[in-house]
């Protein structure tokens, strides 16, 4: 069996090759079919307006306001012989998988307005399982090692793995619209597909691990405190803006860059998955660049200067002329050192709060942490979809149609260019000033194992401070 270590041991490289394959989940289904596609799939495949379309995003992330920290707080408090994780991924990895499937097929309902309810019901039903499988996951990432830079290398294999099986699905699924008699039919073999394979790794990873025992045996804080503990700190706020701020601008860029490609820049609706596939094989090939930087700097220094270089990369994309398609591949290949580092660094930053908060507290808060943290995360990206929905609507955009006007071009045109490239400054700005250094780091370790070790003997002081 496969279990955590301790503070400076190393793990086994195929022990974190086979924690990193639960990213398929969150990488295929949730961070690429779904963003990259589903906007498009329920306007111009469903027939959903685009303002519903974004607006019932935005509704079922407000269910995550509950399901997120909820279950991140759940788990936090199992005891069972299990862990603390391992229940929920057991129980939730089957139906996310059935629902996840369910999300691509077009029911047999007249109104753009019933089909939008029913797409509302089954991705908030898939949400709370998705939660259920992808929180408690990963929680379990710092209990996998104390040592900030082998933390860094479990994420890295992560989010490599992220990245691999994002390319595969991009590559993969042109194949599938192509085999498939219709673009809707297609939507329902990749759904199927893309759900049955994020519940796999799961199973085996409730199979083949072991927690922290001494973490489980740790008491608890009450929900309410649990809460404002993560919440008064300023590191948390820090990392969630760098984390949050760079997905909000993949995200936006996933929801848009199918429109830009088929109507801007003329890349037929069947081969746009091409273009995302360029994009992950680059940011798979930057990945040992993104490592050596984090190495070579401190975390927070290497996310910056990749950063700054993916901002720039994004505002190319405003002065391609129309018709024009291949600097649209290369600023693809070229926005991989961005994408690989929004993969690896602001998590690889979060996970090292845990450590602050545990000083602060007394207490682990792996699940409430990634709770709250998932639920800013998704409703911040659900804005953003919805504002995508109004956006495409208010300035004239028509699903399917030859030619789009000049100003719904011309709205796609910044969201994926200046839109974004505001975002990503934001986000460097925020990591320049977080303030969890490789030897700050190494000093809270120190302190929580010190106050760990006082509390399980029950010598005086213990306390947190």
């Amino acid at each position: 069996m496969l279990s955590a270590k301790g503070d400076g041991q190393r793990l086994p490289w195929h022990t974190k090759l086979i924690y990193g394959l639960g990213e398929f989940g969150p990488s295929v289904a949730y961070g690429t079919v779904i963003p990259f596609f589903f906007l498009f799939f329920l306007t111009d495949v469903a027939g959903v307006r685009p303002g519903l379309a974004g607006s019932l995003l935005l509704v079922a992330r407000l269910w995550d306001g509950i399901n997120d920290p909820l279950v991140g707080a759940i788990s936090d408090r199992t005891r069972s012989r299990l862990g603390r994780r391992r229940p929920f991924m057991l129980a939730g990895a089957i139906p996310m998988a059935i629902l996840y499937a369910l999300l691509w097929v077009v029911p047999p309902i007249a109104s753009s307005g019933g089909r939008a309810l029913y797409y509302l019901a089954i991705y908030s039903l898939f949400d709370l399982f998705y939660t259920l499988v992808s929180g408690p996951y990963t929680a379990l990432t710092p209990e996998l090692s104390l040592d900030t830079d082998e933390r860094t290398s479990i994420v890295t294999y992560r989010m490599g793995i992220s990245i691999v099986t994002g390319l595969a699905a991009a590559g993969s699924l042109p194949f599938v619209f192509d085999a498939a008699p219709s673009m809707r039919v297609g939507f329902l073999w990749a759904g199927a597909a893309v759900g049955l394979f994020s519940a796999v790794p799961y199973l085996l990873i409730v199979a083949l691990f072991r927690e922290r025992p001494d973490f489980q045996r740790q008491s608890t804080l009450g929900l309410t405190e649990s809460i404002l503990v993560v919440l008064r700190n300023r590191a948390f706020w820090l990392a969630l803006l760098v984390n949050w701020l760079s997905w909000l601008a993949i995200g936006i860029v996933e929801a848009v860059f199918a429109y830009y490609v088929v109507y801007w820049a003329g890349i037929p609706q069947e081969d746009s998955a091409f273009i995302l596939f360029v994009i992950l094989f680059s940011a798979m090939l930057f990945l040992p660049l993104v490592s050596w930087l984090s190495k070579r700097f401190e975390k927070k220094w290497a996310f910056v200067i990749c950063t700054l270089t993916w901002m720039t990369i994004h505002l190319a994309l405003w002065l391609i002329p129309q018709a024009t398609v291949v600097p649209v591949y290369v600023i693809g290949f070229l926005a991989g050192l961005g994408v690989a580092s929004a993969h690896v660094l602001p998590t690889a930053m979060s996970v090292d709060v845990l450590e602050a908060v545990e000083v602060e507290s007394g207490q682990r808060q792996e699940g409430v942490f990634g709770g709250i943290s998932n639920f800013i995360q998704k409703l911040g990206s659900s804005l953003a979809l919805m504002s995508i929905g109004w956006v495409l609507e208010l300035t004239g955009y028509v699903p399917n149609a030859a030619r789009q006007s000049a100003t719904a071009l011309a709205g796609i045109r910044s969201l994926v260019s200046w839109v974004p490239a505001l975002l990503l400054l934001a986000a460097a700005g925020a990591a320049a000033i977080f303030p969890i250094t490789r030897a700050v780091h190494r000093r809270l370790t120190d302190e929580a194992n010190r106050r760990r070790l006082e509390r399980s003997s029950g010598t005086p002081g213990s306390a947190p401070g």
